[in-house]
């Protein structure tokens, strides 16, 4: 049972530096997400010959004192490899003590302004204040940093016992006092979820979220970005997307991704309407940041360009429309109705919503270009499936090549992630063609693997360069330059040019300039 670890084995150097406060007169008591995850892993573990007690081995830790920044720092430097101030206008201490990164807070009890995104910091006077300020009860619970002592005025191991996220006191204050404690709520279903323990908030608190969930539009976009993120990355991530649909939080986060609810979409190749797709793509590809945002993303297109091929009951002659409801026949007056489901170019719709959503909750640009070249290119795996001739090894090359992105040394994208979300995808396609499709992914798979043994594909360049071609042709700097290797480059992944083949590039150089008139400018 949880509430049988009547305290934790702090580690040395932590509990050396809680001697240190104590010595000084002070308290020093770690909190938050070291002590839930120690109480976790310890719960999973316990037996009744572990004294009751479950040993912290974390590198990182929160900790809350009564003393003041000043006099943190003063008790932190004997003892600290480094130190960090950046947060000492709201009570926080950062440094390095051994293999661990420590943040020490005073004591804090915050007053919030409604409509305010930052509380007025005021300093408290005890722990048991400290604990009444915070969101959940899961997170209000300390342990003393000398003796590992557990203090849980809150019952939070209860909570976690049972795995429930109950607000520490009215949770329609909570929420109120800082609104992002909402996503906060669902980012800890998501992550702390495991099939033998699942987690869900209590009754009252999910009230207070789905009664208040515009409160988010005071919170900045890169706090709620984070939070957006962990949800993302955690292994519930399908629990955690849908309870941000149902609790009335996905519109201040990504308000596009609502419009995918309830979208149909073609029997034949997809079972799940685009949202329920959306979802089983997101969860089977890995937990890698741009792959889970890719896959967030990849059909979120779908809902604007979402038109039906009707059919003429009379003769026969196909139309495109935006609605399903029976129509008539443009060709002979006849009724029309609806045979196929079409999403044209929703890739590029796509895309274009990925880039303004991103840029919405302040993504870096790198990211943001990876996340939208992958949602681009997700449909291009699909052309190989259904071509009618196998392509050839030039097309696979154009393929690599087109699917590889980069920006200096730093490769955003390449065709190892196209084909990760690629297989992602599959799975969330209808079972009768998911074999198909299958079986279509590994021989591309294969076929691409073959063309990389020989060449590194992506990095395959023009065997001239800019300073090769204006000497050649005794011709200064311009724009000419960018068409002729792109041309050059073009005849190497095609396969018609060695990569080092220089004698051959100027001969190709030289006609080319001469049909499109480079010369002449």
């Amino acid at each position: 049972m949880m509430a049988d670890i009547k305290k934790l084995e702090v580690p040395e150097p932590l509990s050396r530096l809680g001697e240190a406060f104590r010595e000084a007169g002070h308290e020093l008591y770690l909190v938050g997400g070291v002590v839930r995850r120690t109480l976790l892993r310890g719960a999973d573990t316990y037996t009744a010959t572990e004294a009751h007690s479950s040993r912290i081995n974390l590198q990182d830790a929160d900790a809350a004192t009564d003393a003041h920044p000043a006099r943190i720092k003063a008790l932190l430097r004997p003892h600290a490899e480094n130190l960090w101030t950046v947060g000492e206008r709201f009570g926080t201490i950062a440094a390095t003590k051994g293999e661990y990164e420590v943040q020490i807070t005073t004591y804090r009890t915050d007053q919030y302004t409604r409509g305010s995104r930052h509380p007025e910091v005021r300093f408290g006077e005890s722990l048991e204040e400290d604990l009444a300020r915070r969101d959940f009860t899961i997170n209000a619970v300390a342990a003393a940093a000398i003796t590992g002592e557990i203090v849980d005025p809150f019952e939070g191991r209860k909570d976690l016992e049972v795995g429930v996220i109950r607000a520490v006191g009215d949770p329609l204050e909570r929420m109120r006092d800082d609104p992002l404690r909402m996503l906060r709520a669902v980012r800890f279903e998501a992550t702390l979820t495991r099939p033998e323990r699942p987690f869900a908030m209590a009754r009252d608190l999910e009230e207070a979220v789905k009664d208040n969930a515009g409160w988010l539009e005071s919170i900045s976009a890169e706090r709620k970005r984070d939070e957006f993120e962990k949800i993302l990355l955690s292994e519930n991530v399908a629990s955690g997307l849908r309870t941000l649909v149902r609790l009335g939080l996905m519109p201040y986060v990504v308000p596009e991704f609502m419009e995918t609810v309830d979208v149909e979409q073609e029997a034949e190749f997809h079972h799940k309407d685009v949202f329920e797709h959306t979802l089983i793509v997101v969860s089977s590809v890995e937990a890698d940041p741009i792959l889970r945002k890719a896959a967030f993303f990849h059909d979120i297109g779908k809902p604007r360009t979402l038109v039906y091929e009707h059919r003429c009951t009379y003769c026969g002659a196909k139309s495109i429309r935006k609605r399903s409801e029976e129509g008539e026949c443009e060709v002979c007056g006849g009724r029309t109705v609806p045979k196929k489901i079409h999403f044209y170019g929703h890739e590029n719709v796509g895309a274009a919503i990925a880039r303004r959503a991103m840029q919405r909750l302040a993504y870096p640009k790198d990211d943001i270009d990876a996340v939208a070249h992958l949602v681009t290119n997700h449909m291009r795996p699909y052309g190989y499936a259904a071509s009618r001739d196998p392509w050839s090894d030039a097309a696979v090359r154009r393929f690599i090549r087109d699917a590889y992105l980069a920006r200096g040394d730093r490769v955003l994208a390449d065709v190892d992630m196209l084909l990760k979300l690629a297989r992602a995808d599959i799975t969330g396609s209808a079972p009768r063609r998911r074999r198909i499709a299958e079986e279509s992914w590994h021989s591309l798979r294969s076929r691409v693997d073959e063309i990389r043994a020989g060449d590194a594909v992506e990095k395959l360049e023009s065997p001239l360069s800019g300073n090769d071609l204006m000497r050649q042709f005794d011709m200064g700097p311009g724009r000419w330059i960018k068409g002729l290797k792109d041309y050059l480059q073009n005849e190497v992944v095609e396969g018609h040019l060695g990569k080092d083949d220089k004698d051959k590039a100027r001969e190709l150089a030289t006609a080319y300039a001469r049909e499109h008139d480079i010369l002449e400018e």
